[in-house]
């Protein structure tokens, strides 16, 4: 290496100072490694750039050999196939798209039929107490599950839920 300020030769490559004019190197040895890292990126960059090349005539070969005339048999009946495929699945698409869409408007109008019953006012049945009914068994039988009957007996104004009388009506809210 040689000292750029006072030229002076033979000086080793990891030396901090010139022992001539006690310049600073250190800037420089930075300078000459930055060198050789840019030859190496810009030899990198031609090798790239040579097999980018080398790839692209690959794929332009490989395109107009195979776009020929040369088209199977074989591959056209796979394409016919295909394609009667595809038509049979977008008919099939078409009709299960039109179930839907009446579903859809069979599914409104039970709907709103549905919110028409619940505005409605409810049900009543009078109903007579027989001999060896429970509010547990009416609930059951009218409401379809007995766990309901302090709901018949609150409505009837009934305190004791196990003590009914016979011959009692009661009025059963559905």
């Amino acid at each position: 290496m040689e000292c750029p300020l006072c030229e002076h030769t033979g000086l080793d490559s990891n030396i901090e100072n010139c022992p001539s004019c006690k310049a600073d190197l250190t800037a420089y040895h930075s300078l000459d490694a930055l060198e050789v890292s840019y030859k190496k990126q810009k030899k990198t960059g031609l090798l790239f750039f040579v097999l980018f090349i080398v790839a692209l005539l690959a794929c332009a070969a490989i395109y107009f050999l195979n776009s020929g005339d040369g088209v199977s048999k074989e591959s056209e009946e796979k394409l016919a196939a295909c394609e009667a495929m595809v038509l049979k699945l977008t008919t099939e698409n078409a009709t299960y798209s039109q179930a839907i869409s009446n579903l859809k408007a069979e599914n409104a109008k039970l709907q709103e039929v549905k919110e028409e019953e619940l505005i409605a006012e409810p049900k009543q049945i009078i109903h007579v107490i027989k001999e060896g009914e429970s509010l547990f068994s009416i609930a059951e039988k009218y409401l379809g599950n007995g766990k309901l009957y302090p709901r018949i007996a609150i409505d009837n104004g009934i305190d004791n839920p196990d003590l009914i009388i016979a011959g009692t009506e009661i009025i059963i809210e559905q």
